[in-house]
């Protein structure tokens, strides 16, 4: 039940991120139902779903094992802090301003399939109600334009530095509203995330994972980000005025008020 009221939280915020998207916004509320109902009866995370489902297309060295690995990486830290957050009665309600770093994979979908040829990327975005799929690689570039299920040209691209980073764009009708990049460390992976919703809300989520730990920086209301080097620190996204952090069994951060949070994480019993 614990689990049931993270992923009801994150269904909240999955309907912010599709208003005005129809079938996107069915799809997501489908998807959340079915995940609500998996949760309470003890049916296995859906996050290991899709990360499965993502590595059985992926597994040699192409731009789409790359980012499967991040997303595993971070969903294991993301989830683990989710968790720590939603089931701490003074921090439930800071778990809503930390959900869109749980929804960013969303936006770099399309990524997902680079290097994976026009069959399987015409494939997997049909599910998401697109089509005119034109998939495009050319060397380390790659790019796939399409029309959304709203009718807006959209295209994703990204250049892929084999075992070492990645960096994505993507645009709606020519604007970029998209932009992420992802680099492989000593300590495991830095990545930055910046987003313009359709509402012209700018989000920069600063990401750090170290094995098991790692941490997450939130900024708003900022310009789109200076590229990172790679060699930033795994506590770079503390630099961030709100940020969240775990490592061993310690949750820190600051919320968006400037409060300051340290607990002992519990997991809760769903997420053993």
């Amino acid at each position: 039940m614990k689990r049931a009221l993270s992923i009801f939280l994150i269904a909240l915020m999955i309907a912010t991120l599709f208003t005005g998207c129809t079938k996107a916004k069915d799809a997501a509320e489908s998807a959340v139902q079915d995940a609500v109902s998996q949760a309470v009866s003890g049916a296995e995370n859906v996050d290991e779903a899709v990360e499965s489902a993502a590595q059985s297309v992926a597994d040699d060295d192409t731009a789409s094992t790359f980012i499967s690995a991040y997303m595993d990486a971070k969903s294991e830290v993301v989830n683990k802090i989710l968790d720590g957050l939603t089931t701490n009665p003074d921090t439930v309600m800071t778990a809503m301003s930390f959900l869109g770093i749980s929804m960013s994979d969303l936006y770099i979908l399309p990524a997902m399939y680079f290097g994976l040829g026009e069959t399987s990327v015409s494939t997997a975005l049909a599910f998401m109600g697109a089509k005119d799929v034109v998939y495009d690689e050319s060397g380390n570039t790659y790019t796939i334009t399409y029309t959304n299920s709203d009718d807006q040209q959209a295209t994703m691209t990204g250049t892929y530095d084999s075992g070492k980073s990645i960096v994505c764009t993507g645009t709606v009708n020519g604007t970029e509203n998209v932009y992420t990049e992802i680099f492989r460390t000593s300590f495991g992976y830095v990545g930055q995330f910046y987003v313009i919703a359709d509402d012209g809300t700018i989000t920069v989520y600063l990401i750090a994972i170290d094995g098991e730990d790692g941490s997450v920086g939130i900024l708003t209301g900022t310009d789109r980000p200076a590229s990172l080097t790679g060699s930033e620190s795994a506590d770079f996204p503390k630099s961030a005025s709100e940020w969240y952090a775990i490592e061993g069994s310690t949750i820190t951060g600051v919320d968006s008020d400037g409060n300051a949070l340290s607990f002992e994480y519990v997991p809760s019993d769903d997420n053993d």
